[in-house]
């Protein structure tokens, strides 16, 4: 098996660790090396990216979004309803690795009781309230329906956090609204829904963001705040565990096939120490067969992982390196599709170098 090892300390000084979405926006589509190659300034060179979460293949609208929860530099960038594994860092370069998720609420005048809002920057086909920012796209790129409501923010919206917003225009039965900026648009497609249907131009609302764990099985249910990630400043989501408390711990076969196959895989880890492992294996092709996702979850194991979980695989596993003798960025691995999948989120390590 070829396997394509990372040990990040992210603690150091010169060390940063960061999500990079593809050209700063949800919809779009970078290969990793070059989306992150694009982030090289002076005294910040990129040293290693793997690929990010899952997004549907060949989309670049809505549902090109990762699966999970995203932070860059403390920005809340993507949010769904449901927790899932995710890496978080501190300013300090704290990692911690937990079943999370971001709790978005707005709070209406003279109400004391939250309405809660499903995601951000993703797909609302399912007639969920979804936020969008000027970080998904220049438009929400929904279907005509429903209603929009745009407003204005007083800053960027956080992983964690609390800003009074203002309703600037409600349009019902709009679609694919623009999203100008400094503002961001409300949108729903369910008349059960009726609180957004009710906005009035001029209002002003609470938005509270917090990353939080769940309390009970379900999706929308009971939460409670996630200790110690009120300080991360960056965050990268997974879809599937495949190590906690230094133990294997994987799907079954019934929960999820696609897990007992061998692929190639990507997945991230952390140390009882610290460290952050990336982690590419190759697949599909002679000497290097991939692996299940057991088999992924024994190999974290042997590299000292105490939590891991799985990033996109298949064709999408990369990792890119800086090479010292050429002193450029390059693809380390072998991706099974012969080149690499353009992806919209990559995973990197950064060194950060002293001015002169």
């Amino acid at each position: 098996q070829a396997v394509h090892i990372a040990r990040v300390q992210p603690w150091r000084a010169n060390v940063h660790l960061k999500t990079v979405l593809s050209d700063d926006r949800i919809v779009g589509k970078l290969v990793v090396r070059r989306m992150v190659d694009e982030r090289r300034r002076f005294g910040f060179r990129p040293m290693v990216a793997i690929n990010g979460d899952m997004a549907t293949r060949g989309r670049i609208d809505a549902y090109a979004a990762p699966r999970s929860m995203a932070v860059s530099n403390r920005e809340l960038l993507v949010a769904f309803q449901c927790v899932k594994p995710i890496l978080g860092v501190d300013a300090d370069g704290t990692a911690r690795i937990a079943n999370v998720r971001s709790h978005i609420t707005l709070t209406l005048p003279g109400e004391s009781e939250p309405r809660r809002v499903e995601r951000l920057n993703t797909h609302r086909d399912d007639d969920a309230v979804v936020l969008f920012t000027e970080r998904f796209a220049t438009s929400t790129r929904t279907r005509p329906g429903g209603v929009e409501v745009i407003l204005r923010l007083e800053g960027r919206v956080k992983a964690n956090g609390t800003q009074t917003v203002r309703v600037m225009r409600v349009l019902p039965g709009a679609g694919n609204t623009r999203i100008p900026g400094g503002m961001a648009v409300l949108s729903v497609n369910d008349p059960e829904d009726a609180w957004v249907y009710d906005l009035v131009q001029g209002q002003y609302l609470t938005l509270q963001t917090q990353v939080v764990r769940r309390v009970d099985k379900s999706c929308g249910g009971k939460v409670k705040a996630a200790d110690g990630w009120d300080r991360i400043v960056e965050a990268q989501g997974g879809n599937r565990r495949t190590v906690k408390d230094g133990v294997v711990k994987v799907p079954s076969r019934e929960q999820y096939p696609p897990g007992w196959e061998r692929h190639p895989r990507t997945a991230i880890g952390v140390t009882a120490e610290g460290e952050v492992l990336m982690v590419v294996l190759d697949g599909r092709r002679r000497g290097s067969r991939g692996v299940t996702l057991g088999e992924m979850g024994y190999l974290m194991v042997s590299l000292g992982a105490e939590q891991a979980f799985n990033l996109d695989g298949g064709g999408s596993s990369v990792m890119a390196r800086f090479d010292k003798r050429t002193r450029k960025f390059v693809v380390a691995n072998k991706p099974s599709d012969g080149r690499q999948r353009p992806a919209t989120q990559a995973f990197a390590a950064f060194q950060v170098q002293p001015a002169p």
